[in-house]
């Protein structure tokens, strides 16, 4: 296995510490580069190096690239972080400076991490990578707009785009993965949310089926982008069969023995995306309900 540099920006964040240990877990040196590296003591203790880069400063971002084989381009504002001109500051014009930063530095593999909120979404439907896209612009009565920020799909969809456009042009040889929601250990978002619904006596569960994939996963995906050629010039879905947050609820109850009263909510929609190409060539797989919430303390 190469020893070869490995850059992953937002690495101190959720989705990007758990793609740092994938990384080192695969016998990958691996540099973070982010806003503070003070956040990341925890990962410098492994042995992840740490370099300051912001996402708006290109001539820091290539800087911090410099001597590394491969970026994966993770970091990013999630949905309902700010207001559209923040997003497209850090999803849109964060991505090309990324992408361009790499080209300067002399990189020639990213791994874009983007996201299933660049599709306009279809409900009873499972969708591959072919599938409508968001688009450039708002979306009016689209059903993503019900679970997801619209600013964070429109700046996530312009960023995929322009992050293309650099790679053909500049000969960056880019993969870009598609997670759908993710959840797992740190997660400050969704898996709180679960904790929350737990510590309650009764709790309304919606049956609304969701794709929802584990971190790891996601991260594991990442890392055998980087292993496998056939990645480059490739997109790729990844996502878990559509659970419901009773689905959800259920499960964790069962195996933490106790709970709330579960209210369920009939709700007979699901979102669903294909996962066969990722499958194929990355060797991707969605972990169980069960296993997948057992290590969320």
């Amino acid at each position: 296995m190469s020893t070869a540099t490995i850059a992953v920006t937002g690495a101190t964040g959720f989705l990007g510490s758990h793609i740092a240990e994938a990384l080192m877990d695969r016998g990958r040196d691996v540099r973070g580069v982010v806003r503070s590296p003070e956040k990341g003591a925890w990962l410098a203790e492994r042995g992840i190096a740490m370099a300051r880069a912001d996402l708006g400063d290109r001539a820091a971002l290539v800087s911090a690239f410099e001597g590394a084989e491969a970026v994966v381009a993770n970091a990013a504002m999630g949905s309902f972080q700010g207001d559209l001109d923040a997003m497209l500051a850090v999803n849109h014009q964060g991505a090309e400076n990324v992408a361009n930063a790499a080209a300067d530095a002399g990189v020639e593999r990213l791994v874009l991490i983007s996201t299933v909120a660049v599709y306009r979404t279809r409900v009873r439907h499972r969708m591959d990578e072919d599938a409508e896209r968001y688009g450039d612009a708002r979306r009016l009565f689209n059903v993503s707009d019900a679970t997801t920020d619209w600013r964070y799909a429109l700046s996530k969809s312009r960023g995929e785009a322009a992050t293309q456009a650099i790679a053909e042009a500049r000969g960056l040889r880019l993969t870009i993965l598609r997670p759908g929601p993710i959840y797992g250990p740190r997660d400050p978002k969704f898996s709180a949310r679960l904790k929350r619904a737990m510590a309650r006596s009764i709790c309304p569960a919606p049956t609304v089926g969701v794709p929802l994939v584990h971190a790891r996963d996601v991260a594991d995906a990442a890392a055998a982008a980087l292993e496998r050629p056939e990645s480059v010039g490739r997109a790729y879905n990844l996502a878990g069969p559509p659970v419901s947050f009773r689905d959800l609820l259920t499960t964790l109850k069962a195996l933490r023995g106790a709970g709330p009263m579960l209210v369920p909510l009939p709700l007979p929609f699901w979102v669903a995306y294909d996962t066969a190409a990722a499958e194929r060539d990355l060797g991707f797989s969605s972990r169980s309900l069960e296993e997948g919430l057992s290590d969320l303390g």
